[in-house]
């Protein structure tokens, strides 16, 4: 009959000429074994979509900062005024980014290096002021480059939490630190207790 000439999927229409396909009548699906909540997944050693669940994805990120108490002027840092780096603390690093590498020592995080790709970095600074009308300042720097927006914390406690943020996009191994860029009243390196290390902290997401 004239209505049987046409066939879609290995199926032909009725009497109406419409045509009823499901998804197992296509070439490259196979839905043997399907279960609920299965996704159809390529398998590219038979070239066919197969039910299947979905593998969990990890987060890509690195996270430096839990909270724990160490005292700034046992850090590795080199000074608490402009120019100087800031060190954050974290006796166990997350780093889910591949080929990503965080340079520490005795805990206290200088760096981070990130491959080529698209991240955005967050940091926040608590550095310890002298003085009620301290101020310091900070941002991420790529070397001599200071980039991104600036951080800042005060003199109490309330006044720590405002960071430094910026997306970068380095197209090889580039070199991230957090750097002071204004150093008002800051205590003296020797006198630094534990404010950095239980409120500063890193957040770098691959995006």
């Amino acid at each position: 009959m004239s209505h049987n000439k046409i066939k879609v999927g290995g199926q032909s229409p009725n009497v109406s000429g419409n045509i009823t396909v499901s998804m197992n009548n296509l070439s490259d699906v196979d839905t043997t074994g399907v279960a609920n909540s299965n996704y159809l997944i390529y398998n590219s050693t038979n070239s066919q979509f197969e039910p299947g669940s979905p593998s969990p994805l990890t987060p890509q990120i690195i996270f430096i900062g839990k909270g724990e108490s160490s005292n700034y002027s046992g850090s590795g840092a080199s000074g608490v005024t402009t120019s100087d780096d800031i060190e954050f603390y974290d006796s166990s690093v997350v780093n889910n980014i591949s080929n990503a590498t965080v340079t520490s020592a005795s805990n206290w995080v200088s760096s981070i290096t990130l491959p080529a790709g698209s991240y955005r970095l967050l940091a926040v600074a608590g550095l310890e002021l002298s003085a009620s009308s301290g101020l310091l300042e900070y941002r991420w720097h790529d070397g001599t480059n200071a980039i991104g927006t600036t951080g800042n914390a005060g003199y109490t406690d309330d006044r720590v939490g405002n960071p430094c943020v910026v997306l970068v996009e380095p197209t090889a191994n580039t070199t991230y630190t957090v750097r002071i860029t204004t150093a008002t009243s800051v205590t003296a390196l020797a006198s630094q207790t534990s404010r950095q290390s239980q409120r500063g902290y890193i957040v770098i997401e691959q995006v």
